[in-house]
Parts: C-alpha cells; sequence; structure tokens
C-alpha cells in the first residue's frame, strides 16, 4: 500500500468511526482533539507517524466535519397533512438506507448527509402517501442552486418514495441525450444498483453491480433505459408483461423528447390495463425547461408539456414533482389552466420547498457580488475581433485571442498546483462555450487542440532544464507570465510548479461536446478513469444545461443571452470546489460580468421570499401572485413574455424595496432640465427653513412634508428605459402610504480638478464620477455595467442611531426594515465611458434612489401600483437575444 493510499485510509477510517461514535445527531459536538485521537490511532494501526501528514489528516477533517446544510424552506396548499412520520415504524427503508451508505463512499460531508436524510423526509412528506386509497393527483416543486446537487436530492427522493411504495418512477431527465445518459448513470449507481450499459452483456450480476448495489443487491428496481439507450419502440415491443408482474419499483430515465413520451405513452396503454393500481412518481429535471407550455393562450399546449400532462393522466394515483435552479417560469404558470383530454397544468399548486446549499457551495453570490472572498472572475477585452458575439454558424475563428490561450496555460497551471497539493488523481475539467453553433465549436477545438499540443510538447522537452535555461523557451515563459499574474500567492514556488508541468499537461485531452458527430461524452467512470480525467470541453447548448463538469477549474464563456434561468444554467463553474476553490478561474465579458452580478442580487432577494412567504403562511398561488410582482421577474425569463398580450402589467409592492434611475439621459436638453429641477428643490427646502444635517460631504433634510417629492418627481425627466422610475406609479405609491420623507443630497468627498460642481443655497454638491456604457449602442442613454448607480451605505442615513448602534454597518435592505420614513437620494454623475477618459457629461447628470420603509414580503402584498411594459419595449430590451436556449426540443 503506498504511502497516499495509507493517508485516504486513515481519513476514511477515522470519519466512520468518528460518526459511528459520537452519533449523526450530534456531530455539532465533534471536536478538534477527539478527531486528532482518532487520527493518531488509526496512524497508528498503519503505522504512519509522519506529524505532519497526521496534522494534514486532522486539519482535512475538521474541515468536512464543519461543512453544513440547513433545511431550506417550504409552503404548502392549505390542503396539505403530513403523513410520513405516522408511518415511519412500519417501513422497511431498505432503498434509503443503502444509499446513505453509498453518499458516504461518495465523500458527502457527514453533516450534509444528516441534512439530506431530513430535506428529503420534508420533500416525501410532502408528496401524496402510496398507500392513499382512491384517486389522488398532487403537484410540487423542488428549488435547488444551479450545480448544488439536486441529483442527489432527488436520487435521495426516489430511494425513499420506492421503499414508502410508490411503483413507477420516472425521471424526466432534460433534453439533451447527453444528459440523459449521465442521468440514467446517477440513478443504476444510486438507486438501482446495476450498471444498466451492461444490461445485454452475459455478465453475472455481481460482475455488473454498482453503487448502492456494492452493500446489497437483494432487491433490484426494474428499469428499461440504460446509459446507452433511451426508452424506444423495439424496447417497448421487446417488454412483455405490464407493471404488475413485477415485484419491484419500475423506474425509467427518459429524455423530454415528443416521440420518446409518446412511445412510453403507447407502451403504457397497451400493456397496462389497470394503471389505478400503481402509484406513480414523476420526477421533471429541469422543470423550467420544455415542460413549460409557451404557446398563446388560445393555442394548444405544446407538444412536450401536452405529453407529460397526458402521461400523468394516464395514473389515477399521479405524483409530478420539478426540480429546478431557475423556478419563475415555473412559478409563472397559469394555475387555472386545465384541459379535459390531457390534463391540469404543471403550477407547483401543492407545495414549493426551497433548498439551501451546504455551506462548502460556491455560487453566484460568492463569485460575483461586492463582498466576494474569491478572485475568480477576469474580464475579457480581446474576443471581439476573433469571437464576435453575434456570427453565423459557418464561422471558423483565424486563431485563438490572447485571453483563451492564457485561460489554458491557467488550467494546466492548475493542475500542477493540485498535483502539489495531492490532487494528482482528481478530475480537472475546462469549460470553452464561445458560441451556440456546433460548426464554429468543431472549428475552435481544432484550435486549442493545437495550442495544448504544441505547449506540450514544448514542456517536455523543457520542463526539467533549470529555471533559467527552460524560460528561454517561449511556452515556459509564457506559463512563468501566467504564473506570476495569476497564482504567485500560492504555496507553492515557480521552480516546484515547473518540475510537475510535464504531469500536469501530458493527460489533458480536447473534447467537443454538442450535437455534432464529432462529440464525445464527458466520460468520468473511475473504470475507464481510475487516475481522474483532464479535459478541456469545447461545446454550447451541452455544456449550458445539468451537465456536471468534474473538478471544473478554469471557464472561458462568450455567449449573448440576458434571460436569467438561461444564464444562470449556463454557469456550469458553480459547484463544490474543496481544495482548490482559491485556484478557479472565469473569463468573461464585462456586459456578462454585469449580468450575472444583477442576476445574483435579484435572485438572492427573490429566494429571501421564500423564507418570507414561508413565514407569513402563503400558498404556492399566493407567492405566484408575489413573485408576479416582483419588478424584476420581468426580465426572470424569456416564456412568459408574449402569453400576456401586448402589455406586460405587473401590480408591485414597494413596501420595503430601492428603485433607482438605472439609465440616463445625456441630452443636454433633459440634462439642463434635471439640474433645475434638483436646485429648485434644494432653494425651496433652504428658504422654508427645513431642518437640515451635514453627514459628511453629504447633506440631509429630516422628517420634510411629502410635496416636496412629488415636485421633484414629478419635473424629473426619466429616461423610458429606466422602468422603474416611471413617476406615475411611484407617486402613486407616496399618495397610499402620506408620510413625511427624509431628503439626502450626496456630494463626492474626493472631488475632482476638473468637475462643475453644483452649488445652491450654500448647499455644494460635488458629482460623482462613474463609469457607464452606452444603452443599446444609444448615444444619449447611458447605463451602469451592473445597472445601478447608487450604493446600499446610502440607506442609512436618517436611521436613528441611538436605538439601532448597529445601522452603520447593515445592508440597504436591512436599512430599510428600520426606517421610520422613506428616503429619496439625490445624487450628480460625470460619467466616463469604458477604456476613454473624456467626461461625456461635463455638467453632470441628476440621478436619483427611494428607499421605502418595510420589510419586503412579511405580509400579502398591499398598496399595489401598476407598471406597463409593451411589447415593443420588451422587444427592444430583450427581443434579439433568442437562441436555441429558449426553444423547445422535440
Amino acid at each position: 500500500m503506498t504511502d497516499k493510499m495509507k493517508l485516504a485510509q486513515i481519513e476514511d477510517l477515522s470519519e466512520k468511526f468518528l460518526v459511528a461514535d459520537i452519533g449523526e445527531a450530534n456531530l455539532d459536538q465533534i471536536s478538534t482533539q477527539a478527531i486528532r485521537d482518532v487520527v493518531a490511532k488509526m496512524a497508528g494501526l498503519l503505522a504512519v507517524t509522519e506529524p505532519n501528514e497526521i496534522e494534514l489528516i486532522v486539519a482535512k477533517l475538521e474541515e468536512r466535519f464543519d461543512i453544513s446544510m440547513t433545511l431550506g424552506t417550504s409552503f404548502s396548499a392549505d390542503d396539505y397533512v403530513p403523513w410520513l412520520d405516522e408511518k415511519r415504524g412500519d417501513i422497511d427503508w431498505f432503498f434509503w438506507d443503502r444509499y446513505k451508505r453509498h453518499l458516504g463512499n461518495l465523500n458527502f460531508p457527514p453533516k450534509v448527509v444528516t441534512q439530506l436524510d431530513l430535506v428529503t423526509d420534508k420533500i416525501v412528506d410532502h408528496l401524496e402517501n402510496p398507500k392513499k386509497e382512491g384517486n389522488w393527483s398532487r403537484k410540487g416543486l423542488v428549488v435547488g442552486h444551479v450545480q448544488s446537487g439536486k441529483t442527489a436530492n432527488y436520487t435521495g427522493v426516489i430511494n425513499k418514495a420506492a421503499d414508502t411504495g410508490y411503483k413507477v418512477i420516472i425521471v424526466l431527465a432534460g433534453i439533451l441525450s447527453a444528459l440523459r445518459s449521465q442521468t440514467q448513470e446517477r440513478i443504476d449507481e444510486g438507486f438501482i444498483g446495476v450498471d444498466s450499459s451492461t444490461q445485454l452483456d452475459n455478465l453475472a450480476l455481481k460482475e455488473r453491480l454498482v453503487g448502492v448495489g456494492k452493500f446489497s443487491h437483494d432487491n433490484v428496481p426494474v428499469t428499461f433505459t440504460t446509459t446507452i439507450h433511451d426508452f424506444r419502440n423495439n424496447i417497448a415491443q421487446q417488454i412483455g408483461s405490464g407493471i404488475g408482474n413485477f415485484n419491484q419499483p419500475v423506474v425509467l430515465v427518459i429524455k423530454k423528447n415528443k416521440s420518446i413520451l409518446q412511445n412510453l405513452i403507447n407502451w403504457l396503454k397497451n400493456n397496462n390495463l389497470n394503471l389505478d393500481q400503481f402509484p406513480f412518481l414523476l420526477i421533471d429535471d429541469e422543470a423550467d425547461n420544455a415542460s413549460i407550455n409557451t404557446n398563446k393562450e388560445e393555442d394548444e399546449a405544446t407538444a412536450i408539456n401536452s405529453k407529460i400532462r397526458e402521461l400523468l393522466k394516464l395514473f389515477k394515483q399521479n405524483m409530478y414533482l420539478g426540480y429546478t435552479a431557475t423556478p419563475f417560469a415555473n412559478i409563472f404558470i397559469d394555475p387555472n389552466d386545465n384541459h379535459e383530454m390531457i390534463g391540469d397544468e404543471l403550477f407547483p399548486r401543492d407545495f414549493i420547498i426551497s433548498l439551501d446549499a451546504p455551506s462548502n457551495y460556491i455560487g453566484s453570490q460568492r463569485v460575483f457580488s461586492d463582498d466576494t472572498d474569491l478572485d475568480m472572475v477576469r474580464e475579457l477585452l480581446d474576443h471581439e475581433d476573433l469571437f464576435p458575439t453575434n456570427h453565423k454558424k459557418d464561422y471558423a475563428p483565424p486563431a485563438m485571442p490572447c485571453s483563451l490561450e492564457e485561460a489554458i496555460r491557467s488550467f494546466v497551471l492548475i493542475r500542477a498546483i493540485r498535483i502539489l497539493r495531492d490532487q494528482e488523481f482528481k478530475h480537472n475539467s475546462m469549460l470553452v462555450n464561445v458560441s451556440r453553433f456546433t460548426e464554429v465549436q468543431s472549428n475552435l477545438k481544432l484550435l486549442v487542440h493545437d495550442y495544448v499540443d504544441q505547449m506540450r510538447k514544448n514542456v517536455i522537452n523543457h520542463y526539467a532544464l533549470s529555471e533559467a535555461v527552460a524560460l528561454n523557451n517561449g511556452y515556459i515563459s509564457d506559463l512563468k507570465h501566467t504564473f506570476d499574474k495569476e497564482f504567485s500567492a500560492v504555496e507553492f514556488s515557480w521552480g516546484e510548479v515547473q518540475s510537475v508541468l510535464k504531469k500536469s499537461i501530458t493527460p489533458i485531452k480536447t473534447i467537443e461536446v454538442n450535437a455534432s458527430k464529432n462529440s464525445e461524452p464527458l466520460d468520468y467512470c473511475k473504470d475507464n478513469y481510475p487516475n481522474g480525467r483532464s479535459i478541456i470541453a469545447v461545446g454550447g447548448l451541452s455544456l449550458s444545461r445539468g451537465l456536471t463538469l468534474e473538478g471544473l477549474t478554469v471557464s472561458y464563456f462568450i455567449r449573448n443571452t440576458q434571460m436569467y434561468d438561461t444564464l444562470m444554467q449556463m454557469g456550469r463553474w458553480f459547484g463544490y470546489r474543496d481544495g482548490f476553490h482559491d485556484l478557479c478561474r472565469l473569463y468573461m465579458p464585462a456586459e456578462a460580468i454585469a449580468w450575472y452580478a444583477h442576476i445574483s442580487d435579484v435572485t438572492e432577494e427573490l429566494r429571501g421570499e421564500f423564507k418570507r412567504m414561508e413565514n407569513a403562511k402563503l400558498t404556492p398561488e399566493e407567492f405566484g401572485l408575489c413573485v408576479r410582482s416582483h419588478p424584476e421577474s420581468l426580465i426572470v425569463t424569456a416564456r412568459n413574455k408574449m402569453r400576456t398580450g401586448t402589455d406586460v402589467l405587473r401590480q408591485i409592492s414597494l413596501f420595503g424595496r430601492q428603485v433607482e434611475t438605472s439609465v440616463l439621459s445625456s441630452t443636454s436638453a433633459v440634462v439642463e432640465n434635471n439640474t433645475k429641477v434638483l436646485t429648485t428643490l434644494i432653494g425651496t427646502l433652504v428658504k422654508n427653513g427645513e431642518p437640515l444635517i451635514s453627514l459628511g460631504s453629504n447633506s440631509l433634510f429630516m422628517d420634510v412634508d411629502q410635496q416636496y417629492v412629488i415636485d421633484f418627481l414629478n419635473a424629473y425627466t426619466n429616461h423610458p428605459a429606466s422602468i422603474m422610475t416611471e413617476p406615475k406609479p411611484i407617486l402613486d405609491y407616496v399618495g397610499k402610504i402620506d408620510c413625511n420623507w427624509d431628503i439626502q443630497l450626496i456630494s463626492n468627498a474626493k472631488p475632482h480638478a476638473e468637475e462643475k460642481a453644483l452649488n445652491e443655497s450654500n448647499i455644494t454638491m460635488h458629482p460623482l464620477m462613474r463609469t457607464v456604457t452606452q444603452y443599446k449602442q444609444n448615444k444619449n442613454a447611458l447605463t451602469s455595467s451592473k445597472r445601478r448607480f447608487s450604493s446600499p451605505i446610502w440607506e442609512r442615513a436618517g436611521i436613528d442611531k441611538s436605538q439601532h448602534p448597529e445601522s452603520g454597518t447593515l445592508s440597504g435592505k436591512a436599512c430599510r426594515e428600520l426606517r421610520d420614513r422613506p428616503l429619496l437620494t439625490i445624487y450628480i454623475l460625470d460619467c466616463k465611458l469604458i477604456n476613454e477618459e473624456d467626461s461625456l457629461l461635463a455638467n453632470g447628470a441628476v440621478a436619483w434612489s427611494i428607499s421605502f420603509p418595510g420589510k419586503a414580503g412579511t405580509k400579502k402584498p398591499e398598496n399595489l401600483v401598476k407598471y406597463v411594459v409593451n411589447t415593443t419595449w420588451w422587444n427592444q430590451e430583450f427581443g434579439s437575444i433568442f437562441d436555441e436556449e429558449e426553444m423547445e426540443v422535440e
């Protein structure tokens, strides 16, 4: 046994001993000393005495036991009746017990396994009791995070559903064959216990066992799909018996495809005369994709949507359970859309459960928020000439941008550093997603392959030379330059990294992952790759949804969609990066970075509403109304945009919300008007003797009459693309709440020499410097890359610090919960375009934000105001971004 194998065994045995000794319910009580004692004992058994190695194992176990996961939130229809606890003692948990042991073998942290047990209990309890007599039908939705382990969750649900009595379980595994195959492999390992790809081979059962089957194969579920084959007509014809002839649960993993769904429906109709005796669970993975009816209200439902509904209707006892990380399209479904022939729509009327990710999950907040602890994102500046955002399907890039070459070098260096961190036999992947066209992907794959191949040859020939001599080689020199730029802060020197460059680059393979004949599967099978796999995957749609790239460290991403759900699902870089999260790199254009940052904030806010809805005891239908009322839901998903006719009407509550100008007009007439409106406001406030407080360079008028605000909003010229600051809806709300206000004037504390400050009534406002972009290539309209100009710090003004001493450190959202009065904040912006020196607004443009007091979402919406967006605006804003992710695949 090698030293590395001994260390891995000590770590594994120590963890299992600790969990068994203290019990799953007491994992929080495991101390460092207890870990150290057990590790020392196991090390002694294997004759390992090196103190540094023992301490390394202790540190790893400390980190693993520190990883935790909370239960998440849920809200249900009024008729929900819990049943699982009452029946628990009568259930044989054969399938779940196997799966739980399997999770341990997959190195799931102990606390996460325990919480997964509790979470799946909650989900199964919201399913209908399969022993319940009579006809029943329920629909629910589970909301996870992108790449956070939804498959592991619903595999757990499948095991418990089988234990409780569900006879037929079907998984709809997305619209891509590669995703279906990957899902089938995981169901084989996590539930069936037999490798389905060997189904037709003449192998004994024991030779085909995988995953849970290695613990026990007494009960093997029946399946008619394999990792190679979906449910096909010839398979259906070969199945001579019906479901009732099988003693074990029947599980199928199928693609969302009209023909495949029809094949399945035909087989069920022709071979199973009494389907009403079989409790049926349908799990819809990526439930927001293809399952949604996107046709106009007067038209028939889309093919896949209607087939799913028809499939459910075949069973008199059916349970639909959707899984998604981007639930907004599902919540926009009309819950009252029913059809006599194909059944009810897929709105999750019975329950919505929001999953919390484990503490080691890296999601959008950690990658894109302003206070991120990761230095992952790199802005692309050189791609447009070689990879234009808009290109034809046969475009052949003549070369790779320097940034892509650097991204590849980063990938090689990261693998080298991981080797030095004893992660040599872990998977390593790089994602390259620059086009939705397969021919373009094929052309790019060749360029990437050639670059890696040339680098490999040069590394092999020069890596073993002295540093000084090796650096005479251009490829080694480029690698050293990238190391100094990106990884000089890691714990290893360049000399150490250079010494393992051959190991790092030798196994790297460039593959194409798409629907073309050149495509290769994303195969990470231990049997095929026992030492791990290192790949650079070039693709588009096939890499954009559901598929997992194991050990993803570098992503190079250029796409032009702005739909929230599509963008988030493209984010393969979210997930778990234990032991190498500090090394990961994400290369993308500034606009994409800005959109992801914006989406991150909006998605977290909407997720926060899950908890508030749970506390308010709202039903899914009431929650649907709340989400539809959220201003950002206008652009959450493309799938709802044409189903409401020519106008998109949103009734929203501004209670506890912040709104601000996001697009500014740079025309001289508008700038002059808004400057005049501001000076008039200041002059009137001072003349009337309103109380004024100095906040450093800023000024605050407190507890003033709302008429000042009304006059300002009426006179201010708002750019029409700044939807949330349209004056009419806001003025409607101001009239409804009818209260006094605070008005804050922001002045730059560090004015610039060439600026033109505004001076009025002894109040000076120095403009703030902002870098902007042209809004939709309109030279007279400017916006921020993050769609905001304000700072959350400004929302702290006017809060009584004697009552809330912590307010000086609170977020804007928390401040709004403490406010007594609304706060109007006004500021002047001196704007410059990216990479340009000259100011676009020498006299400054007036912008503003309003913070409305309250804790948003704590009660049912009231004092609603109406925002109307017509189809013309929608098309101008988002009409150019249709791609295959927005189309139904059949």
